[in-house]
């Protein structure tokens, strides 16, 4: 009897371990799990970011901003891809040409789909470059393309063909950052508001929901023309203090959060179960100059003495703890463009002697000084460390800290006061960078010399390659010697992560969803 129920114990644990396992299977475990499983996924399978701003849209081709651009990217992919060397890659675009000054052809990759199915061709390409350029969309690319597009050729399913009006040297790099493809269909059906909310696109990572002041939600689009992405949901969740992301990194509410403070990589790095992953980045990091208002920035022996007012060799040491390059150009070094022009040396006597000259004393000016708070890299610290120089000289600053949202559409709005921080995202030529900042139709421009903007216009149509570089050194010798703006570095794109995450940041601080995965 004894052993009867010793047999009968035996086959009812055996039994309940096998019912244990099919219960696994059922819940789509087919393959051996490392922990929890949320959601219907294996924890493994899921990854969190925590990020400071959430986008404006998630409309394709419609907003430059990095908090928009680095989420769009990942939704809706790109045309080409840019090395940050002065190489373009292909993407959907496979091979592309110039047949002569006013025509490029593009060969489009074949078999793509977008999320729902809807083919990728000639004529998706052609409705988003026709999207863009709508004035009654608000693109902010639509002042490149507008005057720039005489005609778009669909000559077959798969190759297009762009006539412009002038010969645009550039023009891939155009590409490269303008060109999200949409598709035709959807955008027509549900209308802009809806498409903006609820994107399609051919890129790695489909939407799955948007909790406004929240999070945004991805799944991985398993017929991604380069394969099925490892980690199969993604949530970016938006927490604007830094001191909350750190925390919920250091909790495991997050796995990933970017735009670690160089004060704060220590700590990261001490945690037994977090690191940092960084990367050199080509972002621009300086201070606009508002001459385009009424007062003393309008005097261009001001501006200059601004320029020699600030000692970015020590912000460089004492703020961004070494973690910085820096600049005197308008450009990075990233940029094919690029040209180092002499720099503003650090001379506060020099400073006072120029605002004489101009009919100032440093007590006369009274300047706002606009910023983020936790958004750039050590924001805050670099405003405050800034104005703390200034005011040592007697000039008033007051300092204007805002939340992500408001400071983007100040800048895009001619909202700004007399001066303003800001890091701009990774240009790959010049032009590209100068169109938005010192052109006559550029959405952050805010210089009041015409003249000036004009002739920087003038050298964006310049073809050959040769001729077009010694435009663009003039341009940068000129905004130097104009002091438009006060440059200071380029920087580096610190990410703190679990240390069972890798990611691949790159140059032009793009978030790649599909270079992010889990160690097994």
């Amino acid at each position: 009897m004894k052993h009867g129920k010793k047999l009968l114990l035996t086959v009812l644990i055996a039994f309940a371990l096998i019912l244990s396992a099919c219960t696994a299977s059922t819940a789509g475990e087919e393959k051996e799990s490392d922990g929890n499983v949320k959601d219907g996924l294996l924890e493994s399978e899921s990854v969190v970011i925590g990020v400071a701003a959430e986008p404006t849209t998630l409309m394709g081709s419609t907003q430059p901003a990095a908090p928009t651009y680095s989420i769009i990217h990942n939704i809706y992919d790109n045309l080409i891809e840019y090395d940050g060397k002065g190489t373009f890659l292909p993407r959907l675009a496979i091979e592309w040409k110039s047949i002569d000054e006013l025509t490029w052809e593009f060969k489009l990759r074949e078999g793509v789909t977008f999320h729902n199915g809807a083919p990728f061709n000639a004529e998706s390409v052609k409705y988003t470059v026709e999207y863009l350029m709508n004035p009654d969309n608000k693109s902010l690319y639509s002042g490149r393309w507008t005057d720039l597009i005489k005609e778009i050729k669909i000559i077959d399913e798969h190759t297009i063909q762009f006539i412009t009006n002038k010969p645009k040297a550039n023009f891939l790099h155009l590409v490269y950052t303008d060109i999200n493809p949409l598709e035709p269909g959807y955008v027509e059906k549900v209308g802009i508001e809806e498409a903006a909310s609820n994107p399609i696109g051919t890129g790695p990572y489909k939407f799955k929901e948007w909790k406004v002041g929240e999070s945004i939600s991805f799944v991985a689009n398993e017929d991604f023309w380069e394969g099925e992405p490892e980690t199969k949901e993604l949530t970016v969740k938006f927490i604007p203090e830094f001191s909350s992301r750190l925390s919920a990194l250091l909790s495991g509410d997050v796995e990933l959060i970017r735009s670690v403070p160089t004060d704060s990589i220590d700590r990261v790095e001490q945690d037994q179960n977090t690191k940092i992953i960084s990367t050199m980045s080509g972002k621009n990091a300086f201070i606009a100059l508002n001459s385009s208002k009424e007062g003393p920035l309008q005097n261009v022996k001001v501006r200059q003495a601004l320029n020699h007012a600030i000692d970015v060799d020590l912000l460089i040491k004492n703020v961004m703890n070494g973690h910085a390059q820096k600049l005197t150009s308008t450009l990075t070094p990233f940029n094919v463009s690029y040209l180092a022009v002499d720099e503003y040396e650090y001379d506060p006597e020099k400073a006072i002697k120029l605002l004489a000259e101009a009919g100032y004393k440093p007590e006369d000016l009274n300047l706002t000084f606009d910023t983020t708070n936790g958004y750039f890299p050590m924001d805050t610290q670099v405003v405050q460390a800034i104005a703390g120089e200034l005011e040592k000289l007697g000039i008033k600053i007051n300092v204007v800290q805002n939340e992500t949202g408001v400071f983007l559409q100040k800048a895009t709005s001619k909202g700004m006061g007399d001066m303003y921080f800001i890091t701009s995202a990774a240009s790959t030529e010049g032009e590209s960078f100068y169109s938005f900042y010192f052109s006559t139709t550029g959405a952050y421009t805010y210089i009041n010399d015409q003249k000036l903007l004009e002739e920087n216009v003038e050298a964006f149509k310049i073809f050959d390659p040769v001729q077009r570089q010694k435009a663009m050194d003039g341009i940068q010798q000129r905004l130097r010697n104009e002091a438009v703006s006060i440059p200071l570095w380029t920087g580096e794109d610190i990410w703190g992560a679990a240390d069972n995450i890798s990611f691949e940041p790159k140059y032009s601080e793009v978030v790649d969803f599909y270079s992010i995965k889990r160690s097994k």
